[in-house]
């Protein structure tokens, strides 16, 4: 059947595929970003990392696992890394010897107030106006959204 195959190959097109979209915007964001974070010697997953200290300021290592979406045995060299630089620690938990908590040092607090310049160089880079920065972070809500449910139905039929 011509029409079949016709459907089954524009499927299979790369530029088809909305997976290698968020892979291709995902690798250019990031390549934008590191020029700003090396001055900081940090890579953009630790960069991800430390947004969530500035805002916590301490927190359980697990609960920061799950903020970020990232496996305890993924984040543990980032934050062995974070650790050497000296812009976090890690203490056992005084409630809980079982947790380790992630605290955010002196260091790291110079480190907040000095890198707000890497949010800003970017929003310069981008030029986009404040209602497309907006429409595009619901935009990205919202396929999250599609996809955490997608996930949660499959592991429901499994």
């Amino acid at each position: 059947n011509k029409r079949g195959d016709f459907v089954n190959d524009e499927y299979l097109k790369l530029n088809n595929q909305l997976c290698f979209r968020l892979y291709a915007a995902s690798r250019q964001m990031t390549r934008l970003y590191q020029p700003f974070l090396e001055k900081f010697h940090l890579t953009y997953p630790q960069y991800i990392v430390m947004l969530v200290m500035f805002e916590h300021k301490a927190i359980d290592f697990k609960r920061l696992s799950d903020i970020i979406d990232l496996k305890t045995g993924t984040l543990t060299p980032m934050i062995q890394k974070l650790e050497e630089i000296g812009y976090i620690r890690k203490e056992k938990n005084t409630n809980d010897f079982r947790k380790v908590d992630v605290i955010l040092t002196e260091k790291g607090i110079e480190l907040q107030n000095q890198i707000i310049e890497v949010p800003e160089n970017m929003a310069k880079d981008l030029q986009i106006t404040e209602d497309m920065y907006l429409d595009l972070t619901k935009e990205l809500d919202d396929l999250s959204l599609i996809l955490k449910n997608a996930s949660i139905k499959r592991e429901g039929k499994q």
